[in-house]
């Protein structure tokens, strides 16, 4: 008896759910809406997380989430601190992007002191037109930080001065539409720089969560 009162006894392991894309984890699905808000690379795409990487700052740290559909194209989503509770999705340029989009001297000044630069696109006709901003104001100058290619959502990540501090980079970021849309740069110690744009949206724009295998 005392067998088969300790097998029905067992405790079943806790079982997940997933309600809200900040709860996504590695190989979980997704899929975006039909808002036409959202540029063709996300509009109705589904994707899984392929990726989960955590950006952190002096006084905040939060995870960024590498997706991926049927083609080349990554998505971003990271959640940033915002009174809205708004998702940051955001997308990888390529330097033939930047130029397509902008004035390669006018982009320059976002690199050069005191951290004020302005800047306009140079066209509205692009594949990412939903995303961008008519005008982007210099908000962060060369703001240090670090991105570690480890999920920290339910710890801290190493301190300043542990060894195992992640990869230090020079931030950068512009923003417009009254902080909705942006220009996200980070400038790592070995010269790498990656160039996003980004825009706040309501988590909504998610239609459909999938646990990994379910």
């Amino acid at each position: 008896m005392g067998f088969f009162k300790s097998l029905f006894n067992k405790k079943q392991p806790a079982t997940r759910t997933l309600t809200k894309p900040q709860d996504l984890q590695l190989d979980d699905i997704f899929t975006f809406g039909d808002s036409f808000a959202l540029p063709q690379a996300m509009r109705k795409q589904q994707l899984q997380v392929v990726d989960i990487n955590t950006i952190e700052f002096k006084h905040e740290h939060y995870p960024q989430m590498v997706a991926q559909g049927s083609g080349a194209q990554l998505v971003y989503l990271s959640f940033p601190d915002n009174p809205r509770k708004l998702v940051k999705f955001s997308l990888l340029l390529t330097r033939n992007e930047v130029e397509k989009l902008f004035d390669l001297d006018d982009f320059s000044e976002i690199f050069e002191a005191p951290g004020s630069a302005r800047l306009k696109p140079l066209t509205s006709q692009h594949e990412y037109a939903d995303m961008v901003a008519q005008e982007y104001i210099q908000q962060d100058f060369m703001t240090t930080g670090y991105k570690h290619q480890e999920d920290y959502r339910t710890k801290t990540p190493p301190q300043y001065n542990e060894e195992k501090h992640g990869r230090e980079f020079e931030f950068y970021s512009l923003a417009g539409d009254e902080g909705k849309r942006f220009i996200d740069i980070f400038i790592f110690e070995n010269g790498d720089t990656d160039i996003y744009l980004s825009f706040l949206r309501p988590a909504n724009e998610i239609a459909e969560l999938w646990i990994k295998g379910e």
